[in-house]
C-alpha cells in the first residue's frame, strides 16, 4: 500500500500535504490511524522512530515524516506546477514565508492551545500573553505583504499559501478571532482564496472563525 499518509482531520500540516497531493495528482491513501494510541504502537515506530504524525510511508524505502518536508517532497514531484516557485529566487522566497510562518504562528498558535486547554500546566498568564504577541507579530508581517498582491510569491499559487493558509486557518479556530481578525484583512481574504481554490475546497472545507479568542 504505497503513498500512506498518518495525519488527523484537525492537524493543518496534514490538510496542506492532502491539498499539495490534490494539485499535483499524487495519489495518496490516508491511514486508519488514532492519534496517541497507533503512534505508540511498535509498527509505527518501526516506520517512524520519533513517533510523530504527520508521516508519510512512499514504500518499504523511503518514509518521511515532519509537515515540510513532506509537501516539498510531493511538490516536487510535480514542478511543472510551479509550488516551490520558478527559479532559485522565488523557491528561496517561498521557503521564507513557510519557515516564518511554521516559526512563529503554528507554533505559537500550538503552544496557546495547550496552555488553554490544560495540556500545558501550570498555566501561566505572561507566557500566554508572549506568544499571543508572537504570533500577532508574525500574523501582521503576512498581512502587511498582501495588501499589494494576491499570493505571496509571484503570481501564482504556491507552496507558500498553502502552507500558510492550512496554519491561519488552525489560528482562526484559537486566537485570532472577532476583534483581531480586522486588523487582518488581507491575510483574512487570502485564506479564503486558498481555501476555496477548487481542487483543494473540500480538503479545508469551510473556515471555522472564533468569534472570542479562546482563554484558559
Amino acid at each position: 500500500m504505497p503513498n500512506v499518509l498518518w495525519t488527523v482531520p484537525y492537524q493543518a500540516s496534514g490538510k496542506v500535504i492532502r491539498a499539495v497531493a490534490a494539485i499535483t495528482g499524487y495519489p495518496l491513501q490516508l491511514a486508519q490511524y488514532e492519534h496517541f494510541v497507533d503512534n505508540k504502537k511498535s509498527e509505527y515506530l518501526t516506520k517512524f522512530p520519533h513517533g510523530k504524525i504527520p508521516a508519510l510511508e512512499v514504500d518499504d524505502r523511503f518514509k518521511l515524516f515532519e509537515g515540510v518536508p513532506i509537501a516539498r517532497y510531493i511538490a516536487g514531484r510535480a514542478p511543472e506546477t510551479g509550488l516551490l516557485g520558478i527559479g532559485a529566487e522565488n523557491a528561496a522566497l517561498v521557503d521564507q514565508w513557510v519557515h516564518l510562518a511554521e516559526q512563529e504562528i503554528s507554533d505559537s498558535t500550538t503552544f496557546i492551545m495547550g496552555l488553554v486547554r490544560g495540556y500545558i500546566t501550570p498555566y501561566n498568564k505572561p507566557i500566554h500573553d508572549r506568544f499571543s504577541e508572537r504570533e500577532r507579530r508574525a500574523l501582521k508581517t503576512l498581512n502587511d505583504h498582501l495588501a499589494t498582491r494576491t499570493f505571496f510569491v509571484g503570481e501564482r499559487i504556491t507552496l507558500a499559501d498553502i502552507y500558510i493558509a492550512g496554519i491561519v486557518s488552525q489560528a482562526v479556530t484559537v486566537s485570532v478571532d472577532a476583534v483581531l481578525r480586522p486588523e487582518l484583512p488581507h491575510l483574512i481574504r487570502h485564506l479564503e482564496t486558498v481555501a476555496n481554490q477548487p481542487k483543494i475546497k473540500d480538503i479545508f472545507g469551510p473556515i471555522q472563525y472564533v468569534e472570542k479568542a479562546l482563554q484558559f
